[in-house]
């Protein structure tokens, strides 16, 4: 016990000093994050991307970063760089089952070939979106590639939206975990003789690797991993280690539902037990363990409250597991789970709307309207961020419960002033 004590200590100074030295240095100063704009897919991630990949774009370093995203995703297609155009929520028309919707980025070239990529921050899967685009795909006259680019490689829902499709044949899937990040510190060397283009680069990689939980430098990496390695006793206790950590991680997330919950409560605002969500604390179900571990059907969990109703719909409020958490409003007829909402709810989407507080509306057609949790928490890769304000889990838990009474009550007076 006292060298796995050792052991935690150390890795602990190892933290300090080296986030002292980033400090002192200004490392984690990044304009993305000093704009509150980390997370917007259309207006920071997808504009960016447009730009840098555009030949004409503002960087004036012609198709130089364009080669190098082809190079980097292994492009097979042979786009002609020199004749490429990049649009940005292109447009193709209404959606349907299989048709229509917007493509976040579209490339083509004078030949008629094309890349489509669909590109995903924190939002969630579309119904059929990735079938609506290989078909869209399909009538071109070019060779293409259909890409789905998120945050680490995977597809958030691939059931709904690539039901007909099979990855790797179909569409391929890349990250800005691995291709995105490697892709810019390329273009950042290649805007070497370019000082704002670079550091306008290299804010941006700053903004990734922190929303990738890459912030970690690897000379600290280093150190922990030898710290580790070097003692026989420290390698025999790796597997004791990783299910200390396990049961910590679980402990730690359940702390959090758990306080939650009684501070809604306090608050005046009973929490939903019922079979009609995910309820985070049903211990049947044991939702947390099941998080960590990716078993089925454990994700999307949290807690639900009752709002009001309007024109015999039940509106909820919910906060919701996801990376990060995200909480809005949503609207149910009756029982049951399924909560797909139709645009006979536009109305009460501009209600939420006029709420304030940055609730956007939903592209999946879930929620009236969501956002992310404030403070943000990523309870899979706990940056240090999260783990800092789960530190002081009474104060996390006070403030996201005291924003979200707010909220609630802001759409109660709304709808009592409708009832009027």
């Amino acid at each position: 016990m006292n060298r796995m004590r050792y052991l935690l200590d150390g890795i602990s100074l190892l933290s300090r000093t080296y986030k002292e030295m980033e400090d002192a240095r200004g490392e984690n100063y990044n304009l993305f994050r000093v704009i509150d704009m980390t997370s917007d897919e259309t207006s920071v991630h997808s504009a960016f991307l447009a730009d840098l990949l555009n030949p004409q774009g503002l960087h004036h370093a012609g198709d130089a970063f364009l080669r190098l995203f082809l190079e980097q995703i292994h492009s097979k297609i042979g786009l002609d760089t020199g004749t490429a155009k990049v649009e940005r929520e292109k447009y193709i028309g209404p959606t349907t089952e299989h048709t229509g919707g917007r493509l976040d980025l579209f490339i083509t070239d004078g030949t008629g070939k094309a890349i489509i990529i669909e590109n995903k921050i924190h939002a969630s899967d579309q119904e059929n979106q990735m079938e609506r685009y290989h078909n869209f795909a399909e009538s071109l006259k070019g060779d293409y590639e259909l890409l789905y680019l998120s945050l680490d490689g995977e597809v958030q829902d691939e059931k709904k939206t690539a039901k007909a499709l099979r990855r790797n044949e179909h569409y391929r899937t890349i990250s800005y975990e691995t291709n995105i990040l490697k892709w810019l510190e390329q273009c950042r060397e290649k805007a070497a003789d370019k000082p704002l283009v670079r550091e306008g680069i290299g804010h941006y990689l700053n903004l990734i690797k922190y929303l990738t939980h890459q912030t970690l430098s690897k000379e600290m990496e280093k150190e922990m991993q030898g710290l580790i390695l070097d003692n026989p006793d420290y390698i025999r206790n790796i597997g004791n280690l990783k299910r200390a950590i396990l049961s910590s991680e679980v402990t730690l997330q359940r702390s959090f539902w758990t306080g939650l919950e009684k501070a809604m409560e306090a608050a005046g605002h009973p929490v939903i037990r019922d079979e009609t969500y995910r309820y985070a604390l049903d211990d049947k179900k044991n939702r947390i363990e099941g998080y960590y571990k990716g078993m089925a059907d454990n994700r999307r969990y949290g807690l639900e409250f009752p709002v009001g109703t309007c024109c015999n719909v039940e509106i909820r409020y919910a906060i919701r597991m996801d990376e990060p958490l995200i909480c809005g409003f949503f609207a149910t007829e009756g029982k049951g789970t399924e909560r797909k909402i139709s645009n006979k709810y536009a109305h009460l989407q501009t209600l939420v709307a006029g709420i304030g507080n940055n609730y956007r509306p939903d592209k999946a057609g879930y929620y009236l309207g969501v956002k992310n949790l404030v403070p943000e928490l990523f309870f899979k890769a706990l940056p240090p961020e999260t783990l800092e304000r789960l530190v002081d889990m009474s104060a996390t838990v006070a403030q996201i419960a005291q924003s979200a009474s707010q909220d609630i009550e802001a759409m109660r007076k709304i709808l009592q002033d409708i009832a009027h």
